[in-house]
């Protein structure tokens, strides 16, 4: 099955790419369709709660607290998708959607070493996915997401209450929900490796800046389709930025952007046509209630996307609350 579908992808890449006939668009289709069903749980892997995306942030994030700080953290993370993108074949945008609804709890300790800040964190991800591609089904995955560990170190001697500069690395665990037979999952039955370096800083009164770059390092997962076949994964790299204006005291407004790129898929050595290549626009308002309660809500849209589905729109409320 294997050199068949080998055989098929071979045959239809010599066709012109600028004009496929019917029938190479029918093979190319075929083959995809093969890997895909292949792929099962992978189908969707950019967008599910388990850990492909790579780590992101909000407005302030990578601000260090003082030591002995606990913070807690509730998301609640909605995206609605009508395109599907497949890299060098096209893009099925009729009779296809996904709904994700996924809640998030976050746990931080920050401590100090010397004066330098640091913190330990657990992420633990949670929800529900479904959806169809031109018109097939792709099932529905309700449970349990891998669970992310994670520390961090401030590269900054001293707690500063204005910027900071830091690194992180997140641990995705293969503790999820997870199928062979299943097209969505929320478990990705694999190890992943975030390294995060952020950086925040204030601009005079008014004005705030994020940023962060990060690259995901991916094991195999050895246990994909009724055939049991391997998933691999380049890497993934993304940036991302945030400008953020300052009304009062409590409130913040902002504005970003995020690029990732990377991230092709193989089943088996063949090229599945998923990657993680994409670029989203962000707004976003954080209020701080009390000294200890902050709540923000995002809004975010893909503006392109190579090899998965494409955002129409993602929404994402967070309520924190810090104490010593």
């Amino acid at each position: 099955m294997d050199g068949l579908a080998r055989k098929m992808l071979h045959y239809v890449s010599t066709f012109p790419s600028s004009a496929y006939s019917k029938l190479g668009r029918m093979l190319c289709c075929l083959a995809q369709s093969f890997l895909m069903t292949l792929a099962g749980a992978w189908l969707v892997q950019c967008v599910t709660a388990s850990g492909a995306r790579a780590i992101d942030i909000l407005p302030r994030d990578y601000l260090a607290l003082p030591s002995g700080t606990n913070l807690a953290a509730f998301y609640y993370d909605l995206i609605r998708s009508s395109e599907f993108n497949i890299a060098a074949v096209g893009t099925s945008k009729n009779n296809t959607d996904l709904h994700v609804d996924v809640g998030v709890y976050r746990q931080i300790y920050y401590g100090d070493i010397g004066g330098r800040s640091w913190a330990a964190e657990v992420v633990v991800p949670f929800g529900t996915e479904a959806g169809q591609i031109a018109g097939n089904t792709l099932g529905r995955s309700t449970g349990v997401g891998d669970i992310l560990v994670a520390a961090g170190i401030s590269f900054l001697p001293r707690l500063e209450r204005t910027y900071n500069i830091a690194m992180a690395l997140y641990v995705s665990m293969p503790t999820g929900s997870y199928s062979s037979v299943q097209r969505l999952s929320l478990g990705a039955n694999r190890w992943s490796f975030d390294s995060q370096i952020g950086y925040t800083q204030a601009i005079g009164n008014k004005f705030w800046f994020d940023a962060a770059a990060d690259v995901i390092m991916y094991t195999n997962n050895d246990d994909v389709g009724v055939y049991h076949a391997t998933l691999g994964q380049q890497p993934t790299y993304q940036g991302q930025v945030w400008f953020s204006y300052v009304p009062d005291k409590s409130s913040l407004v902002s504005v970003g952007y995020a690029v990732q790129v990377g991230g092709a898929q193989n089943i088996n050595g063949i090229n599945t046509g998923i990657k993680t290549e994409s670029e989203q626009v962000r707004f976003a308002y954080s209020k701080s209630l009390t000294n200890q309660f902050q709540v923000v809500g995002s809004v975010a849209h893909d503006v392109s996307v190579t090899g998965g589905f494409k955002k129409d729109v993602e929404a994402l409320f967070r309520a924190l609350y810090t104490w010593r």
